[in-house]
């Protein structure tokens, strides 16, 4: 059915099926198929919400299925006789009513309640118009091609349509009395969105709020009842995880098994989680984190388009200071990414432990540096984080510092709590946390990578006194206020004059972008530039070999240079080239020669990647060694080898053993 639904609604959007032939085709399916009118349903919704399909083909769609799921519903009534048992689930039918407009209330018909257990003698001697009224299925008037456009509209309103904005005080604008956990926890403020694809027929809408299809059944116990409600209360519920059910046990997208809990905060929860996918490929290492986002998701649909963009930017940084973003996905109302699972600690609790203090400065070094490399990496490909702080960073277990969350806060509007003045403009998907946050941020001005550096500067402050530099107040009001933090002491001078240049007020005096901080913060000496020099006239004495050596270890274009796509493909390969190293290491003998084709991939795509340079050489000199002295064995093994990769037609003991 997948196939076929996919096929039909790829039809549908790019004009190559009419209106008319889909929703033919539609309502075939969901007869066909009447367990799977839910899946059916919600997968149209989500075309919708991406923008795959435009609303009026959309209501066409969803009336066709709501034709489907009414005939199977009518199939199921039995007559007895002269009289009628009318099944639990089936649907009464209406009388169509004259009407003058699409709004038009229709009389009321005799319904019997879904749950009610009609006694034999009242079924048998229940009149013949009753029998009319539930087995006739008058021909469809104009009144319910109305009903069925209300169908579709109602099955393609969500929650989000409606914005709830709660203002408190004068300076304060909340979406929910929400609290964060985070006390620098990001958090925006909620401002009417433009139309989009996600915002639902609110073109439709009339001057009383009412959609020209909005077809209602008056009832007489002065119920109304939107048809399509129905289509949203019979979905199959129990397959879709909730939200606020999910805990250690659950299965997300039938595939990933939530282990634990692992935090919680503003944007959501992080449990660790394996992937059944990777036990089944027998990865060693299958378990991820697996970030639940939090319900605003609901409320503002338009997010979960603007996130899924920011994910796929976070994917293409390959970076060891950036944590790896695997996928951005979403099961039910349950919106997730999973990423890779990290063992350590937040900065941020290494900051709060070191307030009033500080840490030494060998550790906090590497830490600044870390932070300082993975942003470079970020700003060469023109993402800027915009929301930087000890909460988004990571120190794990060997003292890597890892970047979290890249682009995620701009993406997601959040609650605003009494501690946490951050703010989300929905205009530019922006966000900030006061306490690290420019004046250009505040102000509204797009990011800018200069703005990273401010917060830079000031985990690094952080980090190395104890004290934030300017008391935790945002920008404006430091300035306004006066503040100027205390010069830092036991640095070197570059060190010091790179890190109070990230806290100025002026982005113009801020270094532009991490690239050109890390220059001033490991600046060059007098005595560096000597070494260097040293370190050329040895290079050229060392002769031939070693520069041959060199060039061949050394990639012509630095990675960092390569177009995303061809960064991802060479990333990918050296993964699975390391994942099949590590099966031959747990005894299956045959991956060592997988992990050489994965290493060549990665050899080919970039010539003289030293990743991809040592594990070719770790791959055939294993191979080689297993072939022991046997001369025979070592030729078949290394011609083998010089037909995988290029490579190995410069690695002496391959090209010696071939011959």
């Amino acid at each position: 059915m997948a196939s076929t639904l996919d096929q039909i609604l790829a039809g549908l959007a790019s004009g190559q099926l009419t209106v008319e032939a889909a929703s033919a085709q539609l309502e075939a399916v969901a007869r066909a198929n009447p367990l799977q009118r839910s899946a059916i349903i919600a997968r149209v919704q989500t075309d919708v919400a991406a923008g795959r399909l435009p609303h009026p083909a959309a209501r066409a769609a969803l009336a066709a299925i709501d034709r489907a799921i009414r005939q199977v519903e009518a199939d199921k009534t039995v007559a007895m006789g002269d009289s009628t048992l009318v099944d639990p689930d089936a649907t009464s039918m209406r009388q169509p009513t004259a009407v003058s407009s699409p709004t038009a209330v229709h009389s009321a018909t005799e319904v019997h309640s879904p749950t009610e257990v009609l006694p034999v003698e009242r079924t048998v001697s229940m009149a013949q118009p009753l029998v009319a009224k539930t087995l006739v299925r008058p021909a469809p008037t104009e009144d319910d091609a109305t009903e069925m456009r209300s169908a579709a509209d109602k099955t393609l309103q969500t929650p989000s349509d409606t914005l709830r904005i709660e203002v408190t005080d004068a300076d304060e604008t909340r979406a929910s009395a929400t609290r964060a956990v985070d006390a620098d926890e990001t958090v925006r403020t909620q401002k009417q969105f433009p139309p989009t694809a996600a915002r639902t027929l609110k073109a439709d809408v009339d001057t009383q709020g009412l959609s020209p299809y909005a077809a209602t059944l008056k009832y007489s116990s002065d119920k109304t009842e939107v048809i399509s409600e129905r289509l949203v209360q019979t979905l199959d519920e129990a397959d879709e995880p909730r939200r606020g059910e999910l805990k250690p046990g659950s299965i997300v997208k039938k595939r990933f098994v939530l282990e634990m809990l692992l935090g919680k905060g503003g944007m959501g929860l992080v449990f660790g989680a394996i992937d059944r996918r990777k036990e089944e490929a027998q990865d060693p290492n299958p378990r991820v984190a697996l970030k639940v986002l939090n319900a605003d998701f609901e409320r503002h649909p338009q997010s979960f388009i603007a996130l899924q963009r920011e994910a796929r930017k976070a994917q293409t940084l390959a970076h060891p200071n950036v944590v790896t973003v695997f996928d951005f996905d979403r099961d039910g109302e349950t919106v997730y990414m999973t990423m890779e699972l990290l063992k350590g600690r937040s900065l941020e609790s290494i900051v709060r432990e070191a307030r009033g203090k500080g840490i030494k400065r060998e550790i906090a070094m590497p830490i600044i540096r870390g932070i300082a490399e993975g942003l470079a990496y970020a700003h060469r490909k023109g993402i800027v984080h915009s929301d930087l702080k000890p909460g988004n960073v990571f120190i794990a277990e060997d003292g890597t510092a890892k970047i979290l969350d890249f682009g995620i806060a701009r993406a997601v509007p959040s609650s605003v709590t009494p501690e946490n003045k951050d703010v989300f403009d929905a205009g530019s998907l922006g966000a900030y946390t006061e306490a690290y946050a420019t004046d250009e941020m505040i102000d509204g001005v797009d990011p800018h990578p200069a703005d990273d550096m401010y917060a830079l500067g000031i985990i690094g402050y952080e980090l190395l006194t104890g004290y934030h530099p300017y008391q935790r107040h945002g920008a404006p009001s430091a300035r306004k206020l006066g503040i100027k933090p205390p010069p830092l002491k036991g640095l070197k001078l570059r060190e010091a004059k790179a890190l109070e240049r990230c806290l100025s007020f002026d982005r113009k005096q801020r270094p532009k972008d991490a690239g050109e901080f890390l220059k001033l913060f490991r600046g060059v000496t007098m005595l560096q530039k000597m070494s260097l020099a040293a370190a050329v006239v040895l290079a050229i004495a060392s002769g031939y070999f070693w520069y041959q050596n060199y060039l061949e270890t050394s990639p012509a274009i630095p990675f960092a240079q390569l177009p995303a796509e061809t960064q991802q493909q060479i990333t990918a390969a050296l993964q699975d080239g390391e994942k099949e190293w590590a099966f031959y290491k747990q005894g299956m003998t045959p991956a060592i020669e997988q992990s050489v084709t994965q290493y060549a991939t990665a050899y080919a795509l970039h010539p003289r990647n030293r990743d991809a340079v040592k594990g070719l050489r770790r791959a055939a000199d294993e191979m080689l060694r297993l072939a022991g002295e046997d001369t025979e064995m070592r030729h078949s093994v290394a011609n083998n080898l010089l037909e995988s990769s290029e490579y190995f037609r410069k690695y002496q003991p391959v090209v010696d053993a071939s011959r």
